[in-house]
């Protein structure tokens, strides 16, 4: 056990130095892919190994738990990507954060080493009593069953929060304290395109602070929102009775002062009763007769789970049962295709035709449409100039006890 843990701490110093390295190496723009995969190789290593010695923290008694809790549990949050700080500080400057920050984790567990045997490393002096003590074991079993509950719920949100992140280019966060977005403004030359990444429901203050920051003439606004002109839908999506059951509101309820136009009307000088103190708006999207069939199919199927009137246990077994008989990888590719591709090609193209007419336009759309939509904008030549963050959904604000009492009087009708 104790060539074991010594060779731990090696590794986990030699993992810090490659890493701090690699992101020196990365930040002066100098790309080194072998070393980059060495680094992540011994990463990988290290990370296997904290698992292996926290347990063994619980079984041997000699090891010292100073030294080694922090070494595993500093792996273990680096492994998560540091959340709740990696929402916080740039991608760029996290890895390099996390490195130093080993470094220094390793130097002292050195210390602390030498504090107790007067060496570097773990001495055969601390090895000379039995491994096994009932009473460790029983209380750092008894620890980790009472902290278990907080680690699953730090882990789950950690892992919800890098992939919602990774999938809407950082448009979305996810916090302790709740869910915010991110809007980003763009400048060439005169022109500028704001990015609003948006959530079907949230607070109300934050889709009024939002809708009166685009109340300014010269603007348009791309509308994002899929029409129904043969009634395809069977069930109409109706997110402001979700919403109303957290305490929220929908974004259907977000009220703009504009003038409602069409693209086809963007070339006339006129305009009717077009108010021009207000900004133009135009809805950007498509109508759902231009989604394949299977994808409307399966809007009916999640509109009948979401807003059915059985149980909800037994609404979401229906809606499993179909997704597991009707459903296949290529299936799900083609609705994903449907709901994101074709509609951030429309909203794009529309960016481009309003582009040489108006000063500033804003698209308020979806978050996990934001990446596409983020990339065409770069395209054009635009450069990132401003980014602020508004908290959508603050999980404070949820009622959780009257959704408990609700949620168990909808269980015991089902029953």
């Amino acid at each position: 056990m104790r060539r074991f843990a010594n060779i731990y701490i090696i590794l986990f110093l030699v993992d810090a130095s490659l890493s701090l390295t690699d992101e020196l190496l990365i930040a002066s723009s100098v790309s080194l892919p072998i070393f980059s995969e060495v680094r992540y190789f011994v990463a990988c290593l290290v990370i296997t190994l904290s698992m292996v010695i926290f347990a063994c923290l619980g079984i041997d008694r000699r090891l010292p738990k100073r030294v080694f809790l922090p070494l595993t549990l500093y792996v273990s949050w680096s492994a998560l990507a540091m959340w709740p700080l990696s929402g916080i500080i740039e991608r760029e400057s996290l890895g390099l954060l996390a490195a130093s920050n080993q470094l220094l984790l390793g130097g002292m567990a050195i210390v602390l080493l030498r504090g107790l045997g007067g060496q570097n490393l773990l001495t055969r002096e601390l090895f000379q009593r039995p491994m096994f003590g009932l009473r460790n074991t029983l209380v750092f079993t008894a620890i980790n069953l009472l902290l278990l509950p907080f680690a699953v719920i730090y882990t789950g949100m950690a892992t919800a929060s890098y992939y919602f992140e990774e999938q809407t280019a950082g448009f979305l966060r996810l916090s302790p304290i709740g869910i915010y977005m991110s809007e980003r403004s763009y400048h060439l030359d005169e022109k500028i395109i704001r990015l609003a990444g948006m959530m079907h429901i949230g607070k109300e203050d934050y889709y009024q602070d939002l809708a009166r920051s685009m109340s300014s003439k010269g603007t348009i606004i791309l509308a994002e929102g899929v029409t129904d002109q043969d009634r395809l839908l069977e069930t109409q999506f109706n997110y402001g009775k979700l919403a109303e059951i957290i305490g929220l509101t929908s974004q259907e309820k977000m009220f703009i002062d504009g003038n409602l136009i069409e693209l086809d009307d963007l070339g006339e000088l006129n305009r009717g009763n077009s108010d021009p103190g207000k900004p133009d708006i135009v809805r950007a999207d498509i109508d759902l007769n231009q989604f394949d069939p299977q994808t409307v199919e399966f809007l009916n199927e999640l509109g009948r789970t979401l807003f059915g009137n059985k149980p909800l246990i037994e609404r979401l077994s229906e809606y499993n049962l179909w997704v597991n008989e009707n459903m296949t990888e290529e299936s799900i590719a083609g609705v994903m295709f449907d709901i994101l591709d074709k509609r951030n090609e429309v909203v794009i193209d529309s960016m481009l035709r309003t582009l040489a007419r108006y000063d500033t336009i804003i698209i308020p759309w979806g978050a996990m449409h934001m990446p596409a939509i983020e990339e065409a904008v770069l395209e054009q030549g635009f450069e990132l100039t401003a980014a602020q963050e508004r908290l959508s959904l603050d999980f404070r604000a949820i009622p959780y006890e009257e959704l408990w009492r609700k949620w168990s009087e909808r269980t015991e009708e089902g029953l």
